[in-house]
């Protein structure tokens, strides 16, 4: 878990689920419930009681170690998760996790999410250890166990609770300062979703189109992650001073510093070393490099604001060392803004920018490896929202089936509830009607057109 924060950033977004393959769903026509929200996706205000539900996710594991950690749990937990609903249904699982999920089902009820993290990322920077996430990547598994299994006996009523309950926990882990806890927030949405496939395909199911319309985009929030993992990346820059001349001392501590961070991260995930020490030696010999970089340090309205209001005289005095690294800080800042400001756009959105607007690749600067990866999370996060939408695609299908003899429609237009566009291309989804099949598709990035992580295919079977 050392130097997660940092290690996360460097990983790439895990490929969406079944991608690669068309997903084939077998429904039913159903009309809408009555009334229309009957059905609900996350827990609503008149659910929710005050109190932090992080205490409550921790407090699961509390009495319930064997059930979380032990071997055979495991392999069973393994083995539920996939196993066909048929044979799940056969399984002695009505009361699967006990009081361990249902304290979830309490914390997911709670209103005010507080990781108590804040603190830690602004002090401890990239070091900053996160033992909790791998515990709630397992509670998250746990639930979905209990949800498959609520679906497979075609509870309806218990399934959406617990569905709730999934889609809550992966909305607060929206809420952590960090894109590691982010990202495991849209594992999570993303299991949930799996089961929701599922579930559609059961015999009386009722329809979820406004219950998936009713949930907020994104459901998943990463605002708050980038923004902690810049305050991290903010705390490892911190020892550069740039208010007085450093001490040959106290530079190489930084330098020592900032490169076992950096190469042992990069080690974690499997990518080659990049030495921090070896690049900045050139730099340093360079007289016409560090010329230049002083002279950009004393610019006014300077990136940063670095080296405002001191004297020219003494910032002249700065070591060359320290010139060039304040250097890199500036291009670092203004480098890092190029993603942040990225955060407000859709997938679509960012693909369309010109090409001075966006961000410039990755490994130029010294301090390249500590940037957001905004466009990466942001089409992660736009996974799932694609997911979501084409869901709700299926449901408006069963909708218009119910009211037309079992027929699909047309094309996409004829279907008279709103649809949502697809966050890849900013337009509606590509639709082809076969008989009672309808083929649905979604977009990729720019780039990403022969990425089988991208460009999901649905097959859906409608049965009279």
């Amino acid at each position: 878990m050392t130097r997660l924060l940092l290690a996360a950033a460097l990983t790439a977004p895990a490929p969406a689920a079944h991608a690669a393959d068309a997903v084939r769903l077998d429904v039913r026509p159903m009309p809408a419930p009555r009334p229309a929200l009957r059905y609900q996706l996350l827990p609503e205000v008149r659910e929710l009681k005050p109190g932090n539900p992080v205490q409550w996710y921790v407090r699961c594991f509390a009495e319930q170690r064997n059930f979380f950690f032990g071997k055979e749990a495991t392999a069973d937990r393994a083995r539920y998760r996939t196993m066909p609903l048929a044979e799940l249904r056969k399984q002695n699982l009505r009361d699967y996790g006990g009081h361990a999920l249902t304290q979830a089902d309490w914390g997911a009820r709670l209103d005010t999410p507080d990781w108590q993290a804040l603190d830690r990322v602004q002090a401890e920077g990239t070091e900053l250890l996160l033992p909790e996430l791998s515990a709630l990547r397992i509670l998250g598994t746990a639930l979905q166990v209990r949800f498959r299994a609520e679906v497979a006996r075609r509870d309806f009523d218990d399934a959406a609770r617990s569905a709730k309950t999934m889609l809550a926990l992966a909305r607060h882990l929206g809420d952590h300062p960090t894109t590691a806890a982010n990202r495991l927030g849209l594992e999570v949405a993303g299991m949930a979703l799996d089961t929701l496939e599922e579930m559609v395909q059961q015999p009386g199911c009722p329809n979820l189109y406004w219950a998936l319309t009713d949930l907020p985009c994104p459901v998943v929030e990463v605002r708050t992650g980038v923004q902690g993992d810049r305050a991290a990346a903010d705390a490892e820059l911190r020892p550069l001073r740039d208010d007085s001349p450093m001490t040959d001392a106290e530079l190489e501590e930084f330098v020592s510093r900032l490169s076992g961070r950096l190469g042992f991260a990069r080690e974690q995930v499997g990518q080659a070393p990049r030495g921090l020490r070896t690049r900045i030696g050139p730099l340093v010999k360079d007289a016409s490099r560090v010329r230049a970089a002083r002279d950009r340090l004393l610019l006014p309205g300077a990136p940063g604001d670095l080296l405002k209001g001191l004297p020219a005289l003494q910032a002249m005095s700065f070591p060359p060392l320290q010139v060039v690294l304040l250097d890199e800080r500036q291009a670092y800042d203004a480098r890092r803004d190029e993603r942040m400001k990225l955060l407000g756009l859709a997938p679509w959105q960012i693909d369309a920018l010109p090409a001075d607007e966006k961000p410039a690749p990755y490994g130029a600067g010294l301090f390249d490896d500590l940037l957001p990866r905004v466009v990466e999370i942001r089409r992660e996060q736009g996974r799932l929202e694609q997911r979501i939408a084409l869901l709700r695609h299926v449901e408006a299908l069963r909708l218009f089936a119910a009211d037309h003899g079992g027929k699909l429609p047309e094309k996409l237009s004829d279907v008279a509830l709103p649809l949502p566009a697809d966050p890849f291309t900013g337009k509606p989804f590509e639709y082809r009607p076969e008989g009672s099949v309808a083929h649905l598709r979604g977009g990729a990035p720019k780039g990403e057109e022969k990425n089988p992580a991208f460009g999901p295919r649905y097959e859906v079977t409608v049965r009279k």
